[in-house]
């Protein structure tokens, strides 16, 4: 079974199914979405989900897709332990905190992250689904 994990934006793009969303990262939630692959959700990946909802004035049901997302199969959410905060500096070529987590947890379940944001793709600490 593949492993994934996403960052916010793709996340966002594909619970309102923006096109923005490549078919790359679509193909990752599709497989999801059939069994065949699971998506982890770190735990900054919801706050910050929830801030970007709110910035763009509410296009979801945030409390809605929240819940959808605790009962579907396809998503895990990853908390973020106190433990983790010595991987920040295992994944220091990756400039931003929230993006470190994201890395790290990608790492931590040897999964691809599907991502556009280019630090990350730099860093090449992780596989990258895009």
């Amino acid at each position: 079974m593949n492993k994934y994990v996403t960052d916010t934006h793709a996340l966002f793009w594909y619970l309102t199914a923006n096109p923005r969303l490549s078919a790359g990262a679509k193909s990752a939630f599709d497989e999801g979405a059939r069994g065949e692959a699971v998506i982890y959700i770190p735990s900054i990946v919801l706050a910050e989900l929830f801030f970007l909802n709110e910035k763009l004035g509410q296009p979801v049901d945030f409390a809605v897709e929240y819940a959808g997302l605790k009962r579907s199969a396809q998503f895990e959410f990853e908390p973020f332990a106190p433990d983790h905060v010595l991987d920040l500096a295992s994944d220091s070529s990756v400039a931003e905190m929230h993006d470190r987590i994201i890395v790290g947890v990608a790492r931590r379940r040897d999964a691809s992250c599907i991502t556009r944001d280019a630090s990350i793709i730099a860093s090449k600490l992780v596989a990258v689904v895009w």
